[in-house]
């Protein structure tokens, strides 16, 4: 399979979204397509899907009939239909019988209570799930999915990961889940205004060869600049002599040969200068940090205590719906805490009785009184949409010179900063709401759902500011890798209980492994613990023992069985391992 791109261009009501850009899809690729929101990047799916025609351009696909799947963005069904049913149709003329339709609705994890339900009344996640039905019932030969994580949980994630693991045809995979896409992906389209730009690996492999190609962009930009700097230079010196030459030349052959020189080197330096120039390498964006200062000055200098929330004995519930009971928790003092969970399980009710926003629950929460609590709802009921953004962070208190840096740190450059709340993006109206945040002096922020809306750049701006935060912070999240840089302490939501890990969330995934083998070994994972330190006693003996026996024979036998211990106690922990 094969399918090739050369030149597309496409714009809408004259419009232009993007232009010539040029590419192929192979066999074994699993691409992810990533770039900026309003970039392009569902429009260049729908042009290799056949779903759009592009402005200029062609799009070749071998063999010809080849067959596209493109689960969109935000999944449509028709009014009335059922889950069961949107499944059946998911094949042409409903050639699928019942067994193959009912396997793959288990395959994506929707019930069979859920199967007579109408497909619209589905959440984001499970409309997702369903579309994806298709790709288990049909033969197609390249998948495309756009925006496939929207909606859905940690554990739907997780899923998915696994659900892309298992298909062998190639795959374009548009997303802002640095995390899925590390798990997924082994090349990534970046797709810019300039063009698209293709690289090797996952995103982490993106990230590393962007740095290295960014370090070589300054390098080059600024031997260019000093070559340029160095002609200019040598150009003026030479015109000075040139023309002292020409004065003194007269009649005199000498002098008129000497002029004749200078003026052969500063053309043959002008002809230089002028090729460099029209080479011009762009001066490289410098990337504006967010300012410690700035980020930390409602905190710096504060004595605040070990323990800044305690919480006991917290039950919720709407009406006979329980959603969690007795919990129990701290929040200590430069903690990032991530509180994650199925959907529907709580959090977001948890940090709104945090925040003292829902006082309708049992139990205690104990919040000191240095506490400043800033909290950030998924709504942005915090701004103003008739002000403008800067007009917004002055009314938080902050100064004009201190507010321009924070923004510029979160991209809001130069004359962004004028620009009316309510006519931003989603995107930029959750960047907007967090700075103004930060800016308020808070120590202890509440972050719901922070990076919704947000693409990649965004995520990463405002992890960068989170990391330089001397504050507490708990937040909720879907978006793994902003946790795994973030966080070093995981609540969990589970079973209408709280489960706090003190640790990040490479430790809590490595704490969920282990409770899973656990549960799937019971007996067995027991003894094969009783029997590894067992026989790390056994090894720490015998060691001991070479190391004081002088007798050859002994040593001899006594080597056997360390070594043979080895190879047992490495073959248990394998065997653990395996199990996790």
């Amino acid at each position: 399979m094969r399918l090739q791109f050369t030149s597309l261009s496409k714009s809408y009501k004259g419009k232009r979204v993007f232009e010539d850009i040029s590419g192929q899809v192979n066999d074994g690729d699993r691409i992810g397509l990533i770039g900026a929101n309003g970039v392009g990047k569902s429009t260049l799916a729908r042009l290799l899907a056949g779903i759009e025609e592009g402005d200029a351009g062609q799009v070749t696909r071998s063999p010809s009939h080849m067959e596209i799947l493109y689960v969109q963005q935000y999944p449509e069904f028709d009014e009335d239909i059922t889950v069961y049913d949107a499944a059946r149709r998911a094949v042409p003329d409903g050639a699928a019988d019942a067994g193959a339709v009912e396997r793959a609705l288990y395959d994506v994890g929707l019930d069979r209570n859920k199967w007579r339900q109408r497909a619209q009344s589905l959440s984001g996640g499970e409309k997702t799930k369903l579309l994806l039905c298709s790709a288990l019932l049909k033969d197609y030969d390249l998948l495309i999915l756009d925006e496939p994580t929207n909606h859905l949980d940690m554990e739907s994630c997780a899923w998915l990961e696994e659900f892309a693991a298992r298909q062998s045809k190639p795959m374009l995979i548009i997303s802002h889940d640095r995390y899925f896409l590390d798990n997924t992906a082994n090349r990534i389209w970046e797709l810019t205004p300039q063009g698209l730009k293709v690289y090797e690996g996952n995103y982490s492999a993106y990230r590393d060869q962007k740095e290295i190609e960014q370090r070589s962009v300054t390098r080059e930009y600024q031997k260019q600049q000093a070559r340029i700097q160095h002609l200019k230079q040598v150009i003026y010196e030479r015109k000075g002599w040139y023309e002292s030459a020409h004065k003194s030349a007269g009649q005199n052959d000498f002098y008129r040969s000497k002029a004749k020189k200078h003026a052969g080197v500063l053309k043959a330096k002008e002809r230089e200068l002028a090729r460099i120039e029209a080479e011009r390498i762009d001066k490289p964006r410098k990337e504006v940090s967010p300012a410690f200062e700035v980020i930390n000055k409602g905190v710096s200098g504060q004595k605040l205590p070990p323990y800044l929330v305690k919480g006991k004995g917290i039950t919720k519930a709407f009406g006979q719906k329980v959603l969690f009971e007795d919990a129990a928790f701290n929040i200590k003092r430069r903690d990032k805490i991530a509180l994650i969970g199925q959907n529907g399980t709580g959090k977001t009710t948890l940090l709104r009785i945090l925040c003292g926003e829902d006082r309708d629950y049992e139990g205690s929460i104990t919040v000191n009184p240095s506490v400043r609590i800033g909290y950030f709802a998924q709504e942005f009921d915090n701004l103003n949409n008739d002000a403008t953004i800067l007009d917004e962070m002055l009314a938080a208190g902050a100064a004009a010179q201190d507010a321009r840096l924070l923004l510029a740190g979160l991209l809001f450059r130069g004359d962004d900063v004028f620009k009316k709340i309510g006519n931003l993006s989603m995107g930029e109206k959750g960047r907007a709401a967090f700075a103004k945040l930060i800016l308020s002096g808070a120590n202890l922020l509440v972050l719901d759902e922070p990076t919704n809306h947000m693409d990649i750049g965004a995520r990463e701006k405002m992890e960068e500011v989170l990391n330089e935060f001397e504050g507490s912070i708990i937040f909720v999240t879907h978006d793994r890798y902003f946790i795994k840089r973030l966080a070093n302490r995981v609540f969990v939501v589970e079973d209408n209980r709280l489960q706090c890990y003190d640790g990040g969330y490479e430790y809590y995934q490595s704490k969920l492994r282990e409770k899973r083998a656990k549960e799937r070994a019971g007996t067995d994972y027991r003894i094969l613990m009783d029997d590894i330190r067992r026989l790390e006693c056994r090894l720490a003996f015998l060691g001991g023992r070479l190391n004081e026996t002088v007798d050859e024979d002994e040593k001899e036998q006594l080597s056997r069985e360390y070594l043979e211990t080895a190879r047992l106690l490495n073959q248990y922990r394998e065997n653990i391992k395996g199990r996790c």
